[in-house]
C-alpha cells in the first residue's frame, strides 16, 4: 500500500482533516498533503519526522513500511470508550493488511510454482492447492 494511502488512513483514524493534520505538523496550508495523499508527492524525510513527532503513537514501521499495526499503543482511554466505530474500522484495516498480505503470498507462491515447473517439469509438480 502506498505511503498516500497509509497517511490517509491515519488521517481517517484520527479523525480529523488533512488541514488539521497539516497544521499540526507546522504547515499553513494543506497543499503538501493533499499532493502526498493523491501521489503526486513523496514525503521527505523531514515530514515523515514531523508526523511521528506530532503523533507519537503512531507505529513507525507502519507509517513507513506498512508493517504492524498502525498504533503502537491503544489510545489512553478506558476500554468503554473507544467506540464500536472505532472498533470496526480497525478490524477493517486489520481484515485489509490481511487481505493484502494473503494476495501477496498467492503471488508469490503462484511464481514458484512457474519457476519449479519450468525446472523440474509441469507434471513433477505436484498441486497442493485447495
Amino acid at each position: 500500500m502506498p505511503i498516500g494511502a497509509r497517511l490517509q488512513q491515519l488521517i481517517d483514524a484520527l479523525d480529523i482533516s488533512v488541514l488539521e493534520f497539516a497544521r499540526q505538523l507546522g504547515e499553513k496550508r494543506g497543499e503538501k498533503v493533499y499532493h502526498i495523499l493523491h501521489g503526486r508527492l513523496k514525503p521527505r524525510y523531514e515530514t515523515l519526522e514531523k508526523i511521528l513527532s506530532a503523533y507519537p503513537t503512531v507505529n513507525a514501521d507502519w507509517l513507513l513500511r506498512g508493517e504492524g499495526l498502525m498504533f503502537r499503543t491503544l489510545p489512553q482511554t478506558p476500554l468503554a470508550a473507544i467506540t464500536l466505530d472505532d472498533r470496526l474500522r480497525n478490524m477493517e484495516f486489520l481484515l485489509f493488511q490481511l487481505n493484502e498480505r494473503v494476495a501477496l503470498l498467492q503471488q508469490t507462491n503462484d511464481l514458484l510454482r512457474q519457476e519449479l515447473e519450468e525446472v523440474v517439469g509441469p507434471k513433477k509438480v505436484i498441486s497442493l492447492s485447495t
